[in-house]
């Protein structure tokens, strides 16, 4: 199973209600499961809005690299992909952005969408503030944690 595939079913498994999922792939078997949810995190920067509970991951024959997004620096937030896929900074072609460089943002506001496996999910602002810088360009892939926004 390629790392790519195995990283958008995990992220897609995070945003669905499901609790469990096994898939097999040739001598390759993945099972998902839903587990309690940990500790809450403090910090400076704002992180993205997780399900209350975090997917478990057991996988035969293929370990995972352990990564995690760099920590903001104090007074400046960053907003994160909530998953893998194309990032839209419009809702259409031919519209205007969501945000742009200046903006004062509130929480909730959307200010783009994720394109993953012909599904768009919405992506909010997770904490208030003004748009400092926007870290990728639009119809870019961004990977999971990715950071997409600077707030300050």
């Amino acid at each position: 199973m390629d790392i790519q595939a195995l990283k958008s079913l995990i992220d897609l498994f995070s945003q669905a209600p499901l609790q469990e999922l096994d898939v097999s792939d040739g001598a390759c078997t993945l099972r998902i499961t839903r587990t309690a949810s940990h500790a809450p995190l403090h910090g400076a920067a704002c992180l993205p809005h997780h399900p209350t509970s975090a997917p478990e991951v057991d996988i035969a024959h293929t370990p995972l690299p352990a990564e995690g997004p760099a920590p903001a620096p104090t007074g400046e937030h960053t907003l994160c992909a909530p998953l893998y896929g194309t990032l839209h900074l419009a809702p259409s072609p031919d519209a205007p952005a969501f945000v742009s460089v200046g903006d004062t943002l509130s929480i909730g506001q959307q200010v783009g969408l994720i394109e993953a496996m012909k599904v768009f999910t919405p992506i909010k602002a997770t904490c208030a503030g003004r748009l400092e810088a926007i870290l990728v360009e639009d119809g870019q892939e961004v990977e999971a944690e990715q950071p997409l926004m600077r707030l300050s």
